[in-house]
């Protein structure tokens, strides 16, 4: 059983915080938590107690939430323009 240190877990539950605030539409609120999202990340690359596997899991998990919210604003920004 793998045991998945501290920061790995920041960075699980910042990513599922991010997921719901882009699903509420609380864009104010995505663009702060993004910018968390990011130091987590660094911290959980950095961090010598991570798991290399579980890390690299939860890193592809972030970079779907990260193409999801350039989806998103790609698509809000056209009905901005229109």
């Amino acid at each position: 059983m793998t045991v998945i240190p501290a920061s790995q877990m920041l960075l699980m539950r910042k990513r599922r915080h991010l997921c719901g605030l882009m699903k509420e539409q609380r864009w104010d609120e995505v663009s702060l938590i993004e910018g968390e999202l990011f130091n987590e990340i660094n911290t959980a690359v950095q961090d010598p107690q991570r798991s290399p596997k579980e890390l690299l899991a939860e890193l592809r998990s972030v970079i779907s939430v990260y193409k999801e919210l350039s989806a998103l604003c790609h698509l809000y920004g056209k009905q901005i323009i229109q």
